[in-house]
């Protein structure tokens, strides 16, 4: 999948196509840039005009913001222009449609869980620092869902509809579990884990981090309700119980 986009330096603008590729060693879908050129017509901007949002984070904004008070099938792309206050072509020179802002709008919100993820596959260290990992990971992946659920929800209405978005899910979802596997056979390998099938405990793992986002956008995840995914997800992982969790289990019972 290829896209452009336009990045401002320095107070000029500059237009990139953007190639979606597989990391050979990751596995991980990500993006390369190539640089096609200046925008004709961009200058420098104005000081009052480099402290305003750019025009694409504008479109984001608000696109979120719609999608908090509407559906997504009742979006076009001359509605989400003109609540971000720019004109109607504007648009365009950005994305090129409402689902290629959608998918743009989800990549910008899984930054902080992509970060985390890369931090949790780079090295692997003692059972519980690996616990400690993935709680932090699993609690930035659902406070990211819940902090905007119109796009969440919306990102699976646009990926189960549309072709060019159904596949890249396909590809990232792959992605996923293919760095999960090499993780937990890193755990396997660190003797703090004994896993017989990687690929099949990742495959379960990354489906059922999905469905969990999912659900975040439809309902409030209480603290012990967290908790005890974590556990699932640690399990899942093959590193052993938190004994202290069990003890409180107890307790509270």
């Amino acid at each position: 999948m290829a896209y452009e986009v336009i990045k401002r330096v320095g107070g000029r603008a500059y237009r990139y196509r953007v190639e979606s590729y597989r990391d050979p060693e990751t596995r991980r879908v990500r993006g390369r840039w190539t640089y096609l050129g200046r925008v004709e017509g961009e200058g420098t901007l104005s000081p009052e005009r480099q402290a305003r949002p750019s025009s694409r984070s504008r479109l984001l904004n608000a696109l979120e913001e719609l999608l908090e008070s509407r559906d997504l099938s009742a979006l076009t792309t001359g509605i989400i222009a003109n609540r971000a206050g720019l004109a109607y072509g504007t648009f365009y020179r950005y994305f090129k449609d409402v689902q290629h802002i959608v998918r743009e709008a989800m990549l910008r919100h899984s930054a902080t869980t992509d970060r985390l993820l890369d931090e949790l596959f780079a090295n692997v260290s003692t059972t519980l620092l690996e616990r400690n990992k993935i709680g932090n990971w699993v609690g930035e992946m659902i406070a990211e869902a819940q902090a905007h659920p119109g796009l969440v929800r919306a990102w699976h209405v646009a990926s189960n509809q549309d072709a060019v978005l159904v596949s890249e899910r396909q590809a990232r979802f792959d992605a996923s579990v293919m760095s999960f596997a090499q993780y937990i056979e890193k755990l396997n390998g660190a003797g703090l884990t004994s896993v017989k099938s990687p690929a099949f405990n990742a495959y379960a793992l990354v489906a059922l981090c999905t469905a969990i986002v999912r659900e975040s956008a439809v309902e409030k995840f209480v603290p012990a309700k967290i908790a005890g995914l974590i556990e699932v997800i640690v399990d899942l992982l093959g590193l052993p119980a938190d004994e202290y969790a069990e003890v409180a289990k107890a307790i509270a019972s």
